[in-house]
């Protein structure tokens, strides 16, 4: 029988060991020519949520589906966005941030246009899709809508 000092030595090195291993197992293969994927990476879970809440019906799949692939795509656009900036940096051109108020205001103003764009898209992606849903199910969008599509307080339980 190990004493608790040994107890504690052995986890201790077992949480060294899975620590050393993590980032082997946990290491994504580089993919230049897919590095929109990695910001996908939680889309399929949050897609099985929002159509188990909404409890989509097989009359309502096409809609979904359409609504689905604007997501995708939104996600796919903010990826490519974010991997141009991790590309920037890496490739040694760091060029300081602005430095002026109206450098700024231009990242916000670019920053903001996509937003509104990815927004849009949604928004017409997402009508057809509501438009065919029960009250029930609108009053379930309605919540998910107004806590931003995450769970959390109030989150429904059914």
């Amino acid at each position: 029988m190990l004493s608790p000092r040994h107890r504690i030595l052995a986890g201790a090195l077992a949480i060294g060991l899975l620590g050393a291993a993590a980032p082997a197992v946990f290491a994504q293969p580089a993919n230049p020519a897919a590095p929109t994927r990695s910001f996908n990476r939680h889309m399929d879970g949050r897609i099985a949520f929002l159509k188990a809440e909404l409890k989509i019906t097989p009359a309502q799949q096409a809609a979904f589906d359409n609504y689905v692939r604007v997501m995708r795509q939104n996600a796919d656009e903010m990826g490519t966005a974010m991997q141009k900036r991790r590309d920037h940096r890496a490739s040694g051109d760091q060029r300081p941030k602005p430095r002026t108020a109206i450098e700024q205001m231009e990242r916000r103003a670019e920053a903001s246009k996509l937003a509104a764009a990815q927004s849009q898209r949604s928004l017409e992606a997402f009508k057809p899709l509501y438009a065919l849903l029960s009250d029930e199910q609108k009053q379930v969008a309605d919540e998910l809508i107004a806590r931003g599509g995450r769970g959390g307080p109030g989150h429904r339980r059914t």
